[in-house]
């Protein structure tokens, strides 16, 4: 595992430890949704939810899957769900990840 591969791992790891994002995941996982439904459903005021699944699709671990025109004129709307991922923890892959920072130090 390199430098950037560790990064961006942790980085990973980082978002997956928020209950939010986690909660995200798992309804979008029952069917695609949009901002607004997802926020609905989850009970989060919608800037919240925008802000949460940007940095999931940021990272990759969401995705759009498909896009409605409602009303002409005004922005479409984005459908998303899970994007597939596998994130394996062992501690083999974190004794890796910082041997690579130890011993750039």
């Amino acid at each position: 595992m390199n430098e950037q591969e560790s990064q961006e791992t942790v980085r990973i790891l980082k978002a997956l430890a928020n209950p939010i994002r986690l909660k995200m995941i798992a309804s979008l996982n029952e069917d695609p949704k949009n901002v607004y439904a997802l926020a609905k459903q989850l009970k989060l005021p919608y800037p919240l939810a925008y802000l949460h699944l940007g940095g999931l699709k940021k990272l990759g671990l969401v995705k759009a899957v498909r896009e409605e025109k409602k009303v002409e004129g005004l922005p479409s709307v984005k459908y998303y769900a899970p994007s597939d991922f596998k994130l394996v923890l062992t501690p083999q892959n974190i004794q890796k990840m910082f041997q690579k920072r130890k011993e750039m130090r």
